[in-house]
């Protein structure tokens, strides 16, 4: 579609409905804009639509545009118009925050220009009005990808997948299916780096495979990438076991892109992870208190948990979505001897606990209510992690994992 000179609705004044509204000045295009649930008059008149990736696929805007023939964008497809580097994508249920982020400082060590965008930090459409980068290095959601074509990544990463957002796209199936569009348009030229036995059926690219395990490994303490050793696991600042394979997946997908082993490492050794991924957050009573609101899902909170060391409490609950927790008490270490719950799928929770035969799970009121608790029962760690989305209180995780240090502060007798 040439958007010169046509008429366009943008729905989302978030952080990627600005962009699509640079974007579609940048292409030539009027736009006007509306942040509703419902379908907003003005879009009587328009020739297009663009959604942001929190727009559902039942909202009004799907009705009408089948109804009256009009095509619905996304603003990652309205930044693919606009680019012109060479895109590293990430995707997948956990770790792609992380992994971006390592990328990052991957390329500036390299001293190589790169633009880190998309599901972290600005949009893509605002990054490529600007341009002036070697490499534009994206965070994709699931939601994203729905909507990114005409979107091409040169070198993409699956990270691994779990079940999330089944709210959303249904079943495990589409929710896969919405991965995979990562690949779309990608040719032998380009890699796909993806976790061993992942289902590929219904991918509709050819890239070249990069697998996990395969050509990114450890090994006695030592990363390998392409079968050569580059860095020790103990220089990564980011501990875990979650970010060794974070930062095997930035390794390789650099390695793939021709940035020397060298500045992969110098990349890594210097990258410390952000806010609210298993961030300490105090000291009480000789119990350690961990942040880590961003575990919205089951995979993120038992990554966290297996970090965890001495007898340890998890605080967890928020909005549903979608499935059921059995997982997670199947999966929780031993050292985790209580999990208290909070939030608008409290009772989901506490039932998979019964169900799976977990005895320490236990109901409070409200997040103060939880950490009170916690800090009341003689446990080495209390590990916030709520394996759940964050729109039952709060507008996202960083709102969150503010409102639970402001809870943890109050132990010590200050709100400050």
């Amino acid at each position: 579609m040439t958007f010169c000179g046509k008429k366009g609705l943008v729905l989302g004044s978030g952080t990627s409905g600005r962009g699509a509204m640079l974007a579609l000045k940048k292409l030539g295009a009027e736009a006007i804009q509306a942040d509703t649930e419902y379908l907003p008059e003005e879009i009587t008149g328009c020739d297009f639509a663009v959604v942001s990736p929190g727009i559902r696929h039942d909202h009004p805007v799907y009705k009408y545009a089948r109804v009256h023939d009009m095509p619905v964008y996304g603003e990652i497809g309205l930044g693919a118009m606009l680019n012109k580097a060479p895109v590293i994508g990430v995707t997948g249920t956990n770790g792609k925050t992380t992994t971006v982020s390592m990328l990052g400082s991957i390329y500036e060590a390299a001293g190589v220009r790169a633009d880190v965008c998309g599901n972290i930090g600005r949009s893509f459409a605002e990054a490529a009005c600007e341009g002036g980068c070697d490499r534009v290095i994206l965070e994709l959601s699931s939601f994203q990808l729905l909507q990114a074509a005409p979107l091409k990544v040169h070198i993409a990463c699956i990270t691994n997948l779990s079940a999330d957002h089944l709210d959303y796209h249904g079943n495990m199936l589409e929710y896969r299916h919405a991965k995979l569009k990562i690949a779309d348009g990608q040719t032998p030229e380009d890699f796909l780096i993806v976790p061993e036995k992942l289902n590929l059926v219904g991918m509709r690219g050819s890239p070249t495979l990069l697998v996990f395990g395969r050509d990114c490994y450890e090994k006695e303490g030592r990363l390998y990438v392409m079968g050569a050793p580059f860095m020790r696991a103990d220089e990564l600042k980011a501990g875990g076991r979650h970010n060794v394979q974070n930062a095997l997946n930035a390794a390789l997908a650099a390695f793939a892109d021709g940035i020397p082993p060298a500045a992969i490492r110098d990349g890594l050794m210097s990258f410390v992870p952000g806010d609210y991924r298993i961030s300490p957050a105090g000291v009480y009573n000789g119990c350690a208190f961990y942040n880590d609101s961003k575990g919205t899902n089951i995979g993120a909170t038992l990554a966290a948990a297996r970090c965890m060391t001495g007898s340890t409490a998890l605080i967890a609950g928020g909005s549903d979505k979608g499935y059921d927790y059995d997982e997670l008490f199947r999966g929780l270490p031993g050292n985790v001897t209580a999990v208290f719950v909070t939030g608008g799928n409290s009772a989901g929770i506490l039932e998979s606990a019964a169900r799976m035969g977990y005895a320490g799970a236990v109901a409070c009121d409200s997040l103060g209510d939880a950490v009170r608790r916690a800090a009341s029962g003689g446990f080495d760690s209390v590990l916030f992690s709520p394996a759940s989305a964050s729109f039952d209180r709060y507008a996202n995780y960083e709102e969150r994992g503010r409102a639970f240090e402001s809870e943890v502060k109050k132990l010590f007798g200050s709100t400050s």
